[in-house]
């Protein structure tokens, strides 16, 4: 038994990182600029990689530490499409991460998830954006649904939601605006 399976048992820690990763996934969707998608993030995936790791999860909480790496070079890349294209680094090391966690399908669904995201946090328009980080839900939620990581499923679910109906919203006005021109 790991040291944090002992904490994990004394403490319900992972559930309250869930849950603050869960305010953070159904509050990025909403956000309007990419900077502070990416910002929301990196939180977002700091919590869950505490989360997964108390519960013993260790290809899910290797995804989300490697994602939260990459959000921050993505963040500090800004107009820099160069520094923004590091980010392309980011997919052998979660692969490795991988590799060295395996445990099957959630290692699968993690790491699927995982490089779908880092692909869309690579795109600099926020409608190509939005759309790939969609393609990543149903595997994230797999992943949760695989490990019973409860609030997690919760925040894939509803950020999925959350993230359509967004990526709708950037559609029609990207629509309008054509229209308007």
């Amino acid at each position: 038994m790991t040291s944090l399976t002992i904490l994990s048992t004394d403490l319900p820690l992972a559930p309250v990182f869930g849950l603050v990763g869960l305010a953070g996934q159904l509050t990025w969707p909403l956000l309007r600029q990419r900077q502070s998608i990416l910002t929301a993030q990196i939180g977002i995936a700091g919590c869950y990689a505490t989360q997964y790791a108390l519960m013993d999860q260790w290809s899910g909480m290797g995804v989300c530490l490697v994602g939260a790496t990459q959000s921050t070079i993505a963040l500090l890349a800004g107009d820099k499409p160069w520094l923004s294209r590091m980010g392309f680094a980011f997919i052998p090391v979660a692969l490795i991460l991988a590799y060295l966690t395996w445990c099957g399908l959630p290692s699968l669904l993690a790491t699927s998830a995982c490089c779908l995201i880092m692909l869309g946090r690579m795109q600099r328009d926020i409608l190509r954006m939005r759309a790939v980080m969609l393609t990543a839900s149903p595997f994230g939620i797999g992943y949760d649904l695989s490990v019973g990581a409860l609030a997690g499923l919760t925040g894939a679910i509803l950020s999925f939601a959350i993230g359509a109906a967004a990526l709708r919203r950037e559609w029609i006005s990207r629509q309008r605006a054509m229209v308007a021109a």
